[in-house]
């Protein structure tokens, strides 16, 4: 029996031989539980920058050696490893990681009975009441943490229940579906799946008791009502329209990110989007959208939200299939999270991309659902996702201008999404910080103003603000160090872009690098030289481009940028790069 437990579902403890371990620092706790989730070695100078993120790394550092003393007083020391570089968890059969049965159910095909137990020890979520209110890096992990094991439990639930009906076991399944209630109480898709078992097992009083009480909870929550299929099933179970009951649907929402916590200025974006999908004007164009614009305009953002759009869910009833690619895609396991999510079977024998395409194809041949393929960096990487039949409809999302032509059938189906207005982005620098802007109004109108807009830049400066303003101190140096750039691209990227994988918390610097780490030196050079523009904004034509570049026909040069999205056309033969772009040109000098 294992002797050290981390109960990290719930309320967060570590017991020892079953007592309680009374750790003398909050942020003790949050490094275990950081090492436990991840279950490998962490980088030290990651650690810091994750606990103490507004300290300078000198401090950071002093900071986690003390934390570290306070945990070797512990008997947690006999199980944790340290090193120069890294710090990890010794797993052993004396180690037990309640997280883990939950992490474990990603892969695995789950018996009833275990899944249940994975239900309650999930409790009311990961790490229910905890926080660090000094550490904002840490607690944006943590809250995608729980939102992400919270969609990985309900996906498996969804997957258990539908078995449970395969075999006949109504009670079973319904009783699988109030737990997903239990955890998701607006989730639309259990609702209206357990109002139809109800009335497929023969409790049509119950049934009609969970739709009003849904319906109560909709109103007193949102102010809004249940989805038209919803209400549509409701008036079949009323009416006892049978064969209405028996074909009710549900939804398959294929490996979608989280909603996003924070989204402001975006109405129209929306709208916009649903429009080219035809959704606002009451008719569907099954058609391919591209959403193209600069790296952290929030291009990622804005497609989660038409994920978990209602009226989405309303249009395409078989469901939504989302992937993110990035620049180096694993084409073969996003290609196989699909074929999960729509039950191929054997799916996971292909070792063949243009098979499994192909194979789902024949599934959604004659469905309705919206494919969202994120963060395209190649067109080929892309295309074996366009798996849609005449019904769907595919949305893409990219940085590249050459692959948002390459995808799109019509110049008119590339959306390029606009950055925020100065009212939108005033908007998300106060909900930030709203001390700052209280205090220094005309000096944060200056700031979002020189940001140009960009989602990414407001939230970033946004959280150093607010952590300076909390000290006491005069934030009038660090807004200009905002305006200026060099505080900007050396901070810490919101939590979303932390990576995991790797281990490291990416500057602003970093992620905008991506998309000029794969240029060659010589348009590297250029693309640097054009920060010598001024910004706010910078604009210039190609005359101006081919002075500064010191060369004839600056036009070659000019296509890549463009493609790269680092650069964008404005008419006229002017092109325009964002201040942001500028600053980080500046910065490769």
């Amino acid at each position: 029996m294992p002797e050290l437990k981390f109960y990290l579902l719930g309320s967060p403890r570590i017991e020892y031989q079953g007592e309680l371990i009374k750790l003398e620092r909050r942020k003790a706790l949050a490094l275990l539980a950081y090492l436990a989730v991840t279950g490998k070695p962490c980088n030290r100078d990651y650690m810091a920058t994750l606990l103490w993120s507004e300290y300078n790394e000198k401090s950071a550092r002093a900071s986690l050696r003390r934390i570290l003393t306070v945990i070797k007083k512990t008997p947690i020391d006999a199980y944790l490893g340290v090193d120069r570089q890294n710090i990890w968890l010794k797993h052993s059969d004396d180690l037990w990681i309640d997280i883990q049965q939950l992490q474990d159910i990603q892969d695995d095909i789950l018996d009833v009975e275990s899944l249940e137990a994975i239900i309650n020890l999930y409790q009311s979520g990961f790490m229910s009441g905890f926080s660090l209110k000094d550490s904002l890096t840490f607690d944006s992990w943590q809250s995608l943490q729980a939102q992400t094991f919270q969609q990985v439990l309900l996906e498996k639930i969804d997957q258990i229940v539908h078995r449970l009906i395969d075999f006949n076991e109504m009670d079973q399944a319904i009783k699988f579906l109030r737990y997903s209630i239990a955890i998701d109480p607006l989730n639309d898709t259990a609702q209206r799946q357990v109002i139809r078992l109800y009335a497929i097992s023969g409790q049509r009083s119950a049934a009609l008791k969970q739709y009003e009480t849904y319906c109560k909870l909709l109103e007193q929550e949102l102010g809004v009502e249940p989805h038209e299929e919803t209400q549509r099933l409701y008036e079949a179970i009323k009416s006892d329209n049978v064969d209405n009951i028996l074909t009710a649907k549900r939804i398959i929402l294929g490996n979608l990110p989280p909603t996003p916590a924070l989204v402001i200025g975006r109405e129209n974006a929306i709208e916009e989007v649903k429009a080219r999908l035809g959704i606002t004007n009451e008719r569907v164009d099954f058609t391919t959208i591209v959403i193209q614009g600069w790296p952290g305009i929030g291009k990622t953002t804005l497609s989660s939200l038409i994920a978990h759009d209602r009226e989405i869910h309303e249009v395409f009833p078989d469901g939504v299939l989302w992937t993110s690619l990035g620049d180096k895609p694993n084409l073969l396991a996003e290609m196989l999270t699909w074929a999960r999510a729509l039950n191929l079977s054997d799916a996971s024998e292909s070792t063949s991309i243009e098979d499994l395409s192909t194979r789902l194809s024949a599934i959604l041949r004659d469905k309705r659902m919206l494919i969202i393929i994120d963060d395209a960096w190649e067109a080929g990487h892309a295309s074996p996702f366009k798996i849609g039949g005449r019904r769907c409809a595919t949305l893409i999302t990219t940085r590249m201008n050459h692959v948002a032509h390459g995808l799109a059938n019509r110049p008119e189906d590339i959306y390029k999404l606009p950055i925020l207005s100065t009212d939108a982005a005033l908007h998300l620098l106060r909900t930030l910080a709203p001390q700052v802007v209280e205090n220094k109004p005309a000096e944060s109108v200056e700031l979002v103003n020189d940001l140009e807009g960009l989602p990414l830049a407001i939230q970033v400066a946004g959280r150093l603000l607010r952590a300076e303003m909390s000290m006491g101190w005069d934030i009038s140096d660090l807004i200009q160090e905002l305006r200026e750039g060099t505080r900007l691209l050396n901070a810490q990227a919101p939590a979303d872009r932390i990576d995991l994988a790797n281990e490291t918390t990416p500057t602003v610097a970093v992620l905008l690098q991506r998309s000029t780490q794969h240029l060659d030196a010589t348009t590297r050079e250029r693309f640097a030289l054009l920060g010598v523009f001024a910004p706010k904004p910078a604009t210039f034509d190609q005359n101006a481009i081919a002075a500064v570049w010191a060369i004839d026909d600056p036009r070659a040069t000019i296509r890549i940028l463009v493609d790269r999205g680092l650069l964008e056309p404005i008419g006229s033969g002017r092109f325009q790069i964002h201040a942001l772009l500028v600053m980080l040109a500046k910065s490769m000098f």
